[in-house]
């Protein structure tokens, strides 16, 4: 089987046989551990192989993976979403894994060099044993013919050792050891090289977040008897207040039921966000928002999780454009300072937990100069509202249209998104962003 593509031609259509036989590869490629369990990388191979196969590989690129395989619109900006480009690195990085097992080495190659988007096919090397052919009847036992690979002359007394055909046969699986392990550097060099040159809006979302050496302090609300009123005050009542100021001498169950329940909404949020520092390799901890202090927030980056029960988030969003108002009596609201008499961001807590269909929340990134910390805040008016925030900020789609909508220089401005979610039974939807504010 020939190769479709040499260096410097053009493509040569392989026959109907060939082709089968790629394709059956292909599915064997993407039957593997290396694949199989991804969304996003077989969907592409798949399509370059095809495209290759039906003579289009030469009209492959950047642009129309983009919009063919991922949905992008038609004049969608490259440069500021690499998707194709980081992908295409993470495919050929797992196609040189799959062929440093050397039980792939008799299959047919499916090979994706660096700067090109179309594959390259080759044919299944020769088995190893046919490098060392039979002896024949007038050969003596042990005895090699000439065969696949030339036959080396005998060694002379005089002269230093050859290696014979066999030791150089036994040599092959260690170079093409060598070969995969460079290739496989190689592809992680230029992943790394890439997602450098052109991070992911993943990245650049939590830069901030992620340039402090020291772990991020993860700050959840457990008191769940926290009211904001119009005013701006935080009023807590009953027991819960007691506890957080000491006023009371807490027994065990006082703290199990007061000071150490988290919502489950809230846990979900805090999921997220553990998933996506510790693909960062980041350090973290958790601390009750009751048991945090003004000098805990000036250690670290924090992230606060939670609205009208984390009184850190409340006094955070205060003095900002999107924050939350109302009351218990009434309804709560994220209000916009420049448009005061706006009031349709709402919930009624008060509401059939059924009849609740939407829900609000506010995203922020800021740099508090109280704490002097960096600080990511995940709230909403309702739970399905923060566990819809904290599934935007590991989501890179989501993610994306925020930088967009940030414009140049996401990685560095604050801003506060507020978020909309269709709530079903209590289960937040997809969130959508329905505002924006950067400074």
């Amino acid at each position: 089987m020939h190769t479709i593509q040499e260096a410097g031609s053009t493509n040569v259509r392989l026959s109907e046989e060939e082709n089968a036989q790629v394709r059956e590869q292909l599915d064997r490629l993407l039957g593997s551990h290396h694949f199989r369990n991804s969304r996003r990388y077989p969907p592409l191979l798949r399509f370059i192989v095809e495209e290759t196969l039906e003579g289009r590989g030469e009209f492959l690129k950047e642009r129309l993976l983009g919009i063919h395989v991922f949905d992008r619109p038609a004049d969608y900006d490259t440069a500021v979403d690499p998707i194709v480009r980081v992908t295409i690195a993470e495919i050929r990085k797992r196609i040189a894994q799959y062929y440093h097992d050397e039980e792939h080495d008799s299959e047919i190659r499916i090979e994706l060099l660096p700067g090109r988007y179309a594959p390259e096919f080759r044919a299944r090397p020769l088995p190893r044993t046919a490098l060392l052919p039979a002896s024949s009847p007038s050969s003596p036992a042990g005895v090699e013919e000439p065969g696949a690979m030339e036959v080396l002359p005998a060694p002379q007394a005089a002269e230093p050792k050859q290696p014979t055909r066999r030791r150089l046969a036994n040599l092959l699986p260690w170079r093409r050891r060598m070969l995969a392990a460079g290739v496989v550097l190689a592809a992680l060099l230029a992943a790394g090289v890439a997602r450098w040159l052109h991070p992911s809006s993943l990245d650049e979302l939590w830069s901030p977040m992620l340039g402090s050496k020291r772990p991020i302090l993860i700050c959840m609300p457990t008191d769940v008897g926290q009211k904001h009123e119009l005013q701006g005050e935080l009023q807590t009542s009953g027991s819960a207040a007691e506890l957080r100021s000491g006023a009371m001498d807490p027994t065990f169950l006082d703290y199990e039921s007061l000071g150490q329940n988290v919502v489950y909404s809230d846990m979900l949020a805090i999921l997220q966000i553990a998933n996506v520092l510790t693909n960062h390799q980041r350090d973290y901890r958790t601390k009750p928002n009751v048991s945090t202090t003004l000098e805990d927030l000036r250690q670290e980056p924090v992230i606060l999780i939670g609205g009208l029960d984390n009184q850190w988030t409340m006094r955070s969003l205060a003095s900002l454009r999107f924050h939350f108002a109302g009351s218990d009596e009434d309804r709560y609201w994220i209000e916009d300072s420049q448009n005061p008499g706006f009031k349709d961001w709402s919930l009624d807590l008060k509401q059939q937990y059924r009849s609740v269909t939407r829900d609000y929340a506010i995203v922020a990134r800021l740099h508090n100069e109280q704490t002097g910390q960096p600080e990511m805040i995940i709230a909403g008016i309702g739970m399905s509202g923060t566990a819809a925030a904290g599934e935007f900020v590991g989501n890179p789609e989501g993610v994306e249209q925020l930088r967009q909508r940030v414009g140049k220089g996401f990685k560095d401005h604050d801003f506060e998104a507020v978020l909309t979610t269709n709530v079903v039974n209590g289960i937040a939807g997809a969130p959508k962003i329905v505002a924006v504010s950067v400074w």
